[in-house]
Formats: C-alpha cells, sequence, structure tokens
C-alpha cells in the first residue's frame, strides 16, 4: 500500500495544491501504454486492478499495484539529428482572420518554393500552418471560422539551415507588405534549429556488458520474463439507451493525456463507477479514432482497460506529427487531446445525479 498525503510542498493548506482520488488517478494514467504491463528496470507493473481511495483531506490510499518478472530487454531512448525547423507566430486581427492568415503564411511558403527552384534547393521536407483560435486543433475546418483575432503558427522543416533562414528572410517583408491585420511577428525573425528525433527501441539484455569501474556488473535479477504480460483484445460493449440526457465527457469523467514519442495517450477516469459500464460501451477505438482523426492520417487507436479505478487507458499511434522536438504542431506533446476530447457528447443518460 501507498499512502499519498499533503508534504511539506504539495497539498499544503494555502498552497492550492490538491491530493484527490482524480488528480492521483489522471497521474497514474499520464504517458503510459498498456497499464497490464508497464516496463520498469527491476519489474512489469501491473495498474489494471489498482484502487484509489480519498482517506481525508489531501490523503489517499493506493492500493493493488502487481509486479511480474522485469522484461529480458532494455529500453533504449535514442535521438538522431534529422534536419532543422524553425516556427513563426504573428497575430492577425480583423474579418475573415483565420483565413487571411493561413493564405498570409502559405504565399510566404509558395514564395520560398519558387526561390528554392532558382536557387537549385531541394523543397521544404515538411510544412505546417495553424491558425490559433480558429479551432484548428480541435478538428474544425478553416472556411467555418468565423473568429477575428487569431495566431498563425507557422512552421517548416528542411535538411538545409540555409534554406530556413531563406524562409525566415521573407518573413520579414510580409510581416510589413502582406494582408492587412499581420500585426508582427511574435519574438522577432524564427531562427533555425535541430530536430531531434527520438528513436526508442529494446535492446537484449544478455547483449550488454556492464561494468563500474572496470569491475563487471551482473545484476542480481537474473530472472526475465520472455512475453510480456498483455491486456486482453478489446471487446466492444452494446450502447443502451437509458434516458433522453447528454452531457460533455468532461462531466462524466476525469481527462489527461500525453506523450510517447509520436504516439500519445488519453486517460479518461469515471467520476463514478456507476458510470463504468456505459463510458466502457460509448469510448471504443472506433470512436476515438473517429472524434479525434483530425491528428493524422496515419492515427492508430488501442484501448484498454483499468477496472480498479473504473478508468481506460487510449493509446494514439502516430498522433503528434513526429512528436516533441520533431513535430511542427502547435501541441507537440498531445498535451491538449484530453481537453480536447473533453467535449465528446455521450448521449442516451439518464439524470447526472442518478449515476453519482
Amino acid at each position: 500500500a501507498v499512502v499519498s498525503t499533503q508534504s511539506a510542498h504539495y497539498g499544503r493548506a494555502g498552497t492550492g495544491g490538491l491530493v484527490s482520488f482524480g488528480t492521483v488517478a489522471e497521474q497514474m494514467l499520464y504517458e503510459i501504454g498498456d497499464p497490464q504491463c508497464y516496463a520498469l528496470p527491476d519489474v512489469n507493473c501491473d495498474f489494471t486492478g489498482v484502487r484509489i481511495t480519498e482517506a481525508g483531506e489531501n490523503c489517499v490510499e493506493v492500493r493493488g499495484a502487481k509486479g511480474s518478472m522485469p522484461s529480458s530487454f532494455y529500453k533504449v531512448s535514442a535521438t538522431y539529428v534529422d534536419g532543422y525547423k524553425a516556427t513563426m507566430m504573428a497575430p492577425m486581427i480583423g474579418p475573415k482572420a483565420a483565413q487571411k492568415g493561413y493564405l498570409n503564411a502559405m504565399s510566404n511558403i509558395e514564395r520560398c518554393r519558387r526561390i528554392f527552384a532558382k536557387k537549385g534547393m531541394a523543397d521544404f521536407t515538411e510544412t505546417n500552418v495553424e491558425c490559433l483560435g480558429s479551432g484548428a486543433n480541435q478538428g474544425r475546418k478553416l472556411d467555418e471560422s468565423d473568429a477575428e483575432e487569431i495566431v498563425v503558427w507557422s512552421a517548416v522543416r528542411h535538411s538545409d539551415k540555409a534554406a530556413i533562414q531563406v524562409w525566415a528572410k521573407e518573413l520579414a517583408g510580409a510581416s510589413t507588405g502582406m494582408a492587412p491585420g499581420f500585426t508582427t511577428m511574435l519574438g522577432g525573425r524564427p531562427k533555425p534549429t535541430p530536430i531531434l528525433r527520438f528513436a526508442p527501441f529494446l535492446f537484449p539484455k544478455d547483449q550488454v556488458r556492464i561494468a563500474v569501474n572496470d569491475v563487471p556488473f551482473a545484476s542480481t535479477n537474473s530472472e526475465h520474463c520472455q512475453v510480456s504480460p498483455a491486456s486482453p483484445a478489446e471487446v466492444t460493449k452494446e450502447v443502451v439507451r437509458e434516458g433522453d440526457e447528454s452531457y460533455r465527457l468532461e462531466e462524466l469523467a476525469f481527462l489527461r493525456s500525453g506523450d510517447k514519442g509520436n504516439s500519445a495517450n488519453l486517460g479518461v477516469i469515471c467520476r463514478s463507477p456507476a458510470l463504468y459500464p456505459i463510458l466502457d460501451a460509448h469510448l471504443t477505438s472506433a470512436t476515438v479514432k473517429t472524434y479525434l482523426q483530425h491528428l493524422g492520417p496515419n492515427l492508430q487507436v488501442t484501448k484498454y482497460k483499468l477496472p480498479g479505478i473504473s478508468g481506460f487507458n487510449f493509446v494514439l499511434e502516430s498522433a503528434l506529427g513526429g512528436g516533441g522536438v520533431a513535430s511542427l504542431r502547435s501541441d507537440p506533446q498531445g498535451k491538449a487531446i484530453g481537453q480536447i476530447f473533453s467535449n465528446f457528447k455521450v448521449e442516451g443518460l439518464k439524470s447526472l445525479s442518478e449515476y453519482m
């Protein structure tokens, strides 16, 4: 058993901290994959049976975590340089701000492509233009936006640092001589930065020779699990209509999201155990993928269950445009995915008070 209680820094009266079922459950699901097999150096951890109970003010009791033999592989976090990128942000104000901002950014990219062609330089490896404030991160179409104040997010990637510098130089003229309402480039002219792409992999432990101060080191834990335990395959449940009410998911559950390379995870924890079978039926890998399809054409979703906390974990593969510093997106680590999905509508329910 683990008891989390108020400390000298967190959860203490007057600090604004909070230790509760919701905050601890969210943190347990933060940036994990299969909750039945979370690989740690000394153990494969199973969170599916964990139970979290509020034991007092800013105090919870956590029980039920299980461990099995560790994997026979080391987890290796490697990175490599994969070209350069730069990002420009600029406010656009006035009618049709999103549409004008997008055209402004794309026209500058197209101008640079013509310059590259004349100079014998390669095209951009990747470009991304978002109009923050238009609903772009929530999958809304650009032509549907009636926003009159947005921030243009324009990011480019290229194998040649000099090409990024050409793009940044051309932006300077655009900021003063293109569409009215384009105010200024936030932070000045963009500068190229190296892209460090994340490349994790597994490597057999028996092929690694370890020495500490030239003395060979052998782990005392010589038993390893050759086949990692895994959660069972998803079984889709029938959605049963219980009433005429509909609710945003945020009213029914806590949500938390984060990244692992180019993948993200979305943790959903029911606010009441009575909601668990209902959300189990409504929230499938298919419904989540459909709602978040704007995250990319290669998006794949896998659903995992954590019945001990009446929760679910959805792993979203190929969701972040490369992820981390390799991504050109405004949410490269998937931190906003949980908030975006909080608007998912669950229909056919009784009054909320009957579940709480």
